[in-house]
């Protein structure tokens, strides 16, 4: 299936690991220039020399993409490196810290505001104007299944609210958006068995007492697939929602958590 993505310009933040890594890799099979945007230099080489030895074109970039600085000089870098300004934007900022109600302070609030909806509120705002112009464009935010099933037995009130909201941004933005050929959709992920999330519940494990191989194993039996999902699982929707096949999904959150959220809708 042709996506209809060739050289199109592809903005990916947190793009060196995990679920981001996975997307960019993605995008660039589908023939999208791409830039890898995160924090640690030695990750987005590697994988910015990944794409690159499968064919793929890419470039990489340090930078904070909780900051508008950061989201501007990556817009640049598209600008000089790729050729042009994205066509599509992907939002994938890591989460909030564990905190419970008797723990969180409204700052902590404030602070997961900033980074989870904030942060894709300004990358929109920095590549809606030459998407009007090209009447085309895809903003993608990689959220979680919190939105819909809150966290309960991991401390993430702040993640459960947050999250929320910045998918309440995205499915707002999409109407203001659609009719200039811009689509802007939110993919919720379930349990990921990425690096970062397998080490985050081993350790949690291991300080309630318990062995992690035998807390994963009970997790998995709560998702009706019987596994945890792979980045490469979440980087398959998100490449579709860029795609010329979905430009009549808009506005919409789509849930690839194996079945884990019990809701029909």
């Amino acid at each position: 299936m042709d996506l209809g993505l060739r050289d199109k310009v592809a903005l990916v933040s947190g793009g060196s690991k995990g679920m981001g890594r996975a997307v960019a890799e993605e995008l660039a099979r589908e023939g999208a220039r791409v830039l890898v945007v995160a924090r640690g230099q030695e990750a987005i080489d590697a994988t910015v020399a990944g794409i690159r030895a499968a064919g793929g074109i890419a470039e990489g970039l340090s930078a904070d993409m909780t900051s508008q600085e950061g989201i501007a000089i990556a817009n640049v870098r598209c600008r000089e490196s790729l050729g042009g300004e994205p066509d599509i934007a992907i939002a994938n900022v890591y989460g909030t810290a564990r905190l419970s109600f008797d723990s969180a302070m409204p700052q902590d609030f404030r602070d997961g505001y900033e980074l989870l909806v904030l942060s894709a509120l300004q990358l929109a705002q920095s590549v809606v104007a030459g998407m009007k112009r090209r009447r085309w464009g895809r903003i993608v935010t990689i959220g979680s299944f919190c939105v819909k099933k809150p966290h309960r037995h991991i401390p993430l009130i702040v993640d459960n609210v947050t999250r929320a909201a910045a998918a309440a941004l995205n499915k707002s933005l999409s109407n203001e958006l659609g009719a200039h050929g811009i689509t802007v959709n939110t993919v919720a992920p379930g349990f990921i068995a990425t690096e970062m999330a397998t080490a985050w519940m081993a350790a949690m494990a291991r300080e309630q007492g318990e062995d992690p191989a035998a807390a994963a194993a009970a997790l998995d039996t709560t998702i009706p697939i019987g596994r945890q999902g792979t980045p490469e699982e979440i980087a398959a929707a998100v490449a579709f929602l860029c795609s010329e096949r979905a430009s009549y999904i808009t506005g919409q959150m789509m849930m690839v958590d194996g079945g884990l959220v019990g809701a029909p809708y």
